[in-house]
């Protein structure tokens, strides 16, 4: 008896010694002017893990130090998208789909760990697997195991970014707008940068107000559309697509989408149009994936013509969507207005830029410092966000 309680009084020990440890470990790094992070992002597209170590202070300063995109299998995909089918989430089949992908993030940060010797860094800073995002009903859901990640790498992890800003009365999404903005004032302040990740999104400054908003599908539909016809992760340069012709029909129903109506900033759950890939998998592959191709084209003319693109002179592409040649192409002959960019010009990854984003507003959530604005998420008030999860514990957290 005595033995186990003389152990219950050591764990316990341990556990508040370590406890009061770790904060005292973030009271002194909040400090720092510069914080070595991992970050990491498994986007709406659902085909791989982003993973990008770099030095920055959250403000003006961004060093990449390594980086790389590993994709998943066609296996890892089709798992993970089968889930997205699940009309409804109770929490049993949430822990286990939680806990593979967690299993997933684990496996690609210590290959990438291993890959680059990367030995020293202060944090992760993660964003999370997005399987439902609907911030009507305060509603979006991550998954990745902060924990469980920071038990395996023995490191503190920041996670649980868009909580705060959908409590304040925001979207939650998209919530790297600060980290595109540090981009913008480094390459072009005129410029509107474009993201085609799974879905679209853009950030600009328009009369000193700088601006944040998901404007529409991009890669999801078309990947999906890949998986179902060709058991193929992606339409590489979109060259099935470019075989194909417009369905107008669909495209119709598509311009006169609800969404296309609210006020921005907005944002969007991937599935949002699921109601009409149904429609595209009824119709010839190619013209299927052309199709939905011309559904990201419009949404971004759709927002050209707004007022806030009134004083733009330049379109930066960034996210696996630029690599996609048939899609550009069919833009620039639409839009010749504009001088079209890829990041890529400007000495930063397309591919790893949301990765490299997630460090960043790590940091700012370590500083307190603001994710997210009223133009950006249209929250309340400028709002920072985030948690710092130290094995099992949540050591600090955002009010």
């Amino acid at each position: 008896t005595y033995l186990i309680l003389l152990r219950e009084l050591l764990l316990y020990y341990y556990l508040v010694s370590s406890y009061f440890n770790e904060c005292y470990k973030v009271l002194l790094m909040k400090q720092k002017k510069l914080f070595n992070v991992i970050g990491v992002m498994t986007g709406t597209s659902m085909d791989g893990i982003d993973i990008s170590y770099v030095s920055t202070d959250g403000i003006k300063k961004i060093r990449i130090y390594n980086e790389k995109s590993y994709q998943y299998s066609i296996k890892e995909i089709q798992n993970i998208k089968k889930f997205l089918l699940i009309k409804k989430y109770p929490k049993d089949i949430i822990r286990n789909q939680d806990t593979k992908i967690t299993k997933l993030i684990v496996k690609y940060l210590s290959k990438f760990l291993k890959e680059f010797k990367v030995k020293k860094f202060d944090y992760i800073s993660l964003s999370g697997q997005t399987i439902f995002h609907n911030p009507d009903k305060k509603i979006s859901i991550q998954l990745g195991n902060a924990k469980f990640v920071s038990k395996t790498f023995k490191t503190s992890v920041i996670s649980n970014f868009r909580e705060n800003d959908i409590k304040n009365g925001g979207q939650g999404a998209p919530i790297g707008a600060f980290y595109h903005k540090l981009l913008l004032d480094k390459i072009n302040k005129k410029a509107v940068l474009i993201n085609l990740g799974g879905v679209a999104n853009f950030a600009l400054t328009y009369q000193r107000k700088f601006i944040s908003s998901d404007i529409g599908p991009a890669n999801a539909l078309s990947d999906d559309l890949m998986m179902f016809f060709f058991k193929k992760n992606y339409d590489k340069n979109g060259i099935l697509a470019s075989k194909g012709k417009i369905n107008l029909n669909i495209l119709n129903l598509f311009k006169k989408d609800k969404f296309f109506k609210q006020k921005i900033p907005k944002s969007l759950d991937r599935n949002n149009f699921h109601y009409l890939i149904k429609k595209l998998k009824r119709i010839k592959s190619h013209n299927a994936l052309c199709t939905s191709i011309y559904f990201t084209i419009f949404s971004i003319m759709n927002l050209l013509e707004k007022d806030i693109c009134s004083g733009i002179n330049e379109i930066i592409f960034t996210g696996g969507g630029r690599k996609n040649k048939f899609l550009i192409s069919q833009f620039k002959y639409l839009n010749q207005k504009y001088k079209i960019s890829i990041i890529d010009n400007y000495g930063f990854d397309g591919d790893l830029l949301e990765a490299q984003m997630f460090a960043y507003i790590g940091v700012r959530s370590l500083k307190n410092l603001s994710l997210s604005s009223p133009h950006t998420t249209r929250v309340k008030k400028n709002v920072t966000g985030g948690n710092v999860y130290w094995e099992f514990l949540i050591i600090w957290f955002h009010d």
